[in-house]
């Protein structure tokens, strides 16, 4: 979310006073700050009986799983009541990411922006709009955008963790695939339950990217079209894990306690079997790779079979809720090459939005 962004979503949190679950309405959310291990965003929270009241929000990247030191002494502080200490409102943990509805959407939207030659150049969450009622997905802000053309573009641009490493090696005659390559970081937080590829400057955030993938090979470098002045440099000066812990994304499924003491491969997502991040895994790496050409999405990613549940009638949501936004009539579409442009009938907008 960004400083002058602002959205409406429902949550359900945890009264710590009864204990009971309610329904909050948050408005006008905005970013306040951001730390090292949290963002705080400031907005109005309502309840069902129209209570309206002025709130600040702390989301947290706890260290270990399960309910923070934090927590435990908000709730306390909470039954004193102090007049000079903030008082804990309510709780709430997000529930199970419905990362294949999620991700199957978003590369979806990304492969038509491909057909039309458009590059989004900020895919980020913070930049999709998914309504948590019926799991609608919308790819949205496209301030940063352009259409394919040969001309030479500035190669700084993209939210860092999604960067691509082209654009940190310094390419500047790059494609619509670097699109591809940051839906694949988002997929990967969603199977991480945390920021998938976290650097903390541009030039560690390919350290990162070399780590997990091994330094691109003089073949990858030319297809990257990387810049030699800005590459060489931070290649030669590249000094490899050697505890491979991020290494091919295998500690996804693989997770240990000597991992978890890691930030980049700590595992935050508890709701994914082992089968299927298994197999997330294998797809992720597909679409990870340096080669921009060789990236793995459009309709042979849409058409794989890791996604075949989303179209078989099964309950794949949280709380026993039936996909409302996704039918067997989108994966036709897809499987026919996608490539209408007419609006929906008026009947399925109003199921989806």
């Amino acid at each position: 979310m960004t400083k002058s962004q602002k959205t409406t979503v429902k949550i359900s949190v945890e009264d710590p006073e009864t204990g009971k679950n309610i329904l909050l309405k948050l408005q006008n959310m905005n970013f306040l700050a951001a730390g090292a291990f949290s963002n705080v965003y400031r907005g109005i929270a309502s309840t069902d009986n129209g209570e309206k009241r002025e709130v600040v929000i702390k989301k947290t990247w706890p260290k270990k799983k399960g309910k923070s030191s934090e927590e435990d002494i908000l709730e306390m502080l909470r039954r004193l009541k102090h007049k000079n200490i903030v008082m804990l409102l309510y709780s709430y943990q997000k529930t199970h990411k419905e990362v294949k509805l999620i991700t199957w959407q978003l590369f979806r939207g990304q492969a038509h922006l491909q057909r039309l030659e458009v590059c989004h150049r900020d895919i980020k969450p913070q930049n999709l709009l998914f309504n948590p009622e019926t799991g609608l997905l919308k790819i949205s802000d496209f301030g940063s955008s352009f259409v394919q053309s040969p001309e030479e573009l500035n190669s700084y641009h993209v939210t860092r963790y999604y960067r691509p490493p082209e654009l940190i090696l310094g390419s500047r005659r790059y494609g619509i695939e670097i699109d591809i390559r940051s839906c694949g970081c988002v997929f990967g937080e969603l199977l991480k339950g945390r920021v998938f590829l976290a650097g903390t400057s541009s030039v560690n955030q390919v350290e990162v990217i070399f780590d997990a993938l091994g330094p691109p090979t003089n073949e990858d470098l030319k297809e990257m079209r990387v810049s030699n002045s800005t590459s060489t440099p931070i290649i030669q000066n590249y000094k490899m894990d050697h505890n491979k812990r991020s290494l091919n994304f295998s500690y996804l499924f693989e997770q240990s306690d000597f991992q978890q003491e890691d930030v980049n491969s700590r595992v935050m997502n508890e709701k994914i079997s082992l089968e299927d991040m298994k197999k997330a895994t294998l797809i992720l790496r597909r679409i990870l790779v340096y080669n921009p050409k060789n990236r793995f999405a459009g309709d042979k990613l849409l058409t794989n079979k890791f996604f075949s549940d989303l179209f078989e009638g099964k309950v794949v949501r949280e709380g026993d809720k039936n996909i409302g936004c996704l039918t067997k009539k989108d994966l036709e579409k897809v499987q026919r090459g996608d490539k209408t442009t007419t609006h929906e009938t008026h009947e399925t907008r109003e199921t989806c939005e």
